[in-house]
This record gives structure tokens, C-alpha cells and sequence, in this order.
């Protein structure tokens, strides 16, 4: 299966009205031939693992429609919901092909702190220059007629490429290259804890690190190493205190100091 973007609500490109009218604007749908020109594949599976999700997510958020007139309001709504998730956008928006992979190789950036796809302006990219640009960011650029003629041997976050024309996410993985991505660790969703600390699993293959989460009303902060922090931290010249108490149904929380100056863990209203 693919994640498709590629005709407004009429079965046009431009100047439909914002968001998924029909369920087919940006769509999961199964592979076929374009035909493409090649795949695109990043060598960081957990990053490529994260922007398969982050495809799916918004091929099947509603919210988010086609238009190339409209192709970056996607991106600036992906900005202001929590922990960059397309599953979140509840406002209304638009994308077009280029732009929509482009934004879900950038969220899945930030998202797993990859340095080079977090900076990247996703209204940039078009099919015509997004084969030499991905490639700059590190991208594979897989020619062989056996990525091009079938989903067999691709795997998650493959970018489908049919040059000057169209572009989509491949999700699934190939039946050729199963034990390729086998080596691909699977988490359980959700808060985990080992002898080394707490950390928390976004998706199936994806873990925090490196950034704030805000988590139940509650903000934490993982580590580059995915460990949410306890004690006094410094993070970005400032200094933090997160709830050390062990076993505390709030253990790992950021803290401020109420009225009183009495210790409390912070909620989000």
C-alpha cells in the first residue's frame, strides 16, 4: 500500500476547498505502476519507519485534502500540533503530491532528530527536483527495474518518484525484503521502562529522544538517548527540575514551584 496524494474533490489540481472532501484526495491505496523513475529510500530505517507512519497518518486524516495552491498549509498546521503527528491536524488544509512527501520526510525528521530532514522546507520540493535534492539529504536513489515494476522489494518510507510528474510513500514492506527490515526492533506503544530508566515508544519502531513531549497533560523531556530526565537539568541554557521520586504515578515530570514555593508537577490545562 501507498500513501497518494494526487486530485482535489472535482479530480482537479487546483482551488478546491481545504481538506479531504471525498476520502480520495490524499489516500492510502494500493501500489501501482505510474510509471516511476525510481525510489528514493532513506538508510535510517527508524527514520523510515517514521515517515511511512507519518504518510499513512495523513493519507487518512480527512483534514488534509490536494491543491496545488494550497500545498504548504499542511506543513503549517503539522507545526502546531503536538509531537508533529498528521493524526492531530483537526484544521482543515492542503497539499499537493511533492509537498505532502516532503512534509512527512520533515516531521519524521523532527520527530527523530535527524538533523539534515528537520530544517528542510517542504514547499521547496516539486517531482522535478526532488530526486537530486533527496539525494542531497542522504536519500538512496535505487534505479534497478525491480523498485520501479512492483512493491516487492520496497520497504516503509520508500518515496515512489515518477520525475517531473508524481510522487508517493510506499507503507508496507516487500515480499522480496522482509528479512531486510526484520532488524527493525518493534516497541510497545506508549511508556517503557528498563534498568536505565523510563522512555516512551511514539509508534511500533519509533522511540522519543533528544526533544520535549508533552504527555497527558504532563511535559517531559528524553534525553539523546530516549530517557526521560529527573533532578535539575540544564536543556537549551535553562534550568529544569523533573519529578525524581520513583514510582510516582508523575515520575519523570517537569516541576515548578506554586505559590507557597512548595514543589507540584506542571499541567497543561
Amino acid at each position: 500500500m501507498i500513501a497518494n496524494s494526487g486530485h482535489d474533490e472535482t479530480g482537479r489540481y487546483k482551488n478546491g476547498r481545504a481538506g479531504d472532501q471525498t476520502g480520495t484526495e490524499y489516500a492510502v491505496i494500493p501500489w501501482y505502476n505510474r510509471p516511476w523513475t525510481c525510489v528514493l529510500r532513506y538508510p535510517n530505517k527508524t527514520v523510515a519507519a517514521d515517515i511511512a507512519y507519518c504518510a499513512r497518518a495523513a493519507a487518512e486524516n480527512d483534514k488534509i485534502g490536494y491543491d496545488q495552491n494550497q500545498r504548504d498549509t499542511f506543513w503549517h498546521e503539522l507545526a502546531l500540533v503536538p509531537n508533529y503527528d498528521p493524526a492531530k491536524i483537526t484544521t482543515p488544509c492542503e497539499s499537493d503530491c511533492t509537498c505532502g512527501v516532503a512534509t512527512c520526510v520533515k516531521a519524521a525528521g523532527l520527530r527523530k532528530g535527524d538533523a539534515m530532514l528537520r530544517k528542510i522546507d517542504p514547499a521547496y520540493y516539486w517531482s522535478g527536483n526532488m530526486r537530486e535534492g533527496f539525494r542531497q539529504l542522504g536519500f538512496q536513489v535505487l534505479t534497478d527495474p525491480k523498485y520501479l515494476t512492483s512493491d516487492r522489494y520496497l520497504l516503509p518510507g520508500d518515496v515512489l518518484l515518477y520525475d517531473n510528474h508524481h510522487a508517493a510513500t510506499n507503507l508496507d514492506v516487500g515480499s522480496m525484503v522482509r528479512e531486510d527490515w526484520i532488524t527493525v526492533p518493534t516497541y510497545q506503544t506508549g511508556w517503557n521502562r528498563d534498568d536505565k530508566g523510563w522512555w516512551y515508544a511514539d509508534t511500533a519502531h519509533t522511540y522519543v529522544k533528544g526533544k520535549w513531549l508533552l504527555i497527558n497533560k504532563c511535559w517531559y523531556y528524553f534525553n539523546d538517548d530516549g530517557y526521560a530526565v529527573t533532578g535539575f537539568q540544564e536543556i537549551d541554557s535553562e534550568m529544569y527540575f523533573f519529578n525524581p521520586i520513583v514510582g510516582d504515578p508523575k515520575e519523570c515530570a517537569m516541576m515548578v514551584t506554586d505559590e507557597r514555593g512548595h514543589l507540584k508537577v506542571y499541567t497543561k490545562d
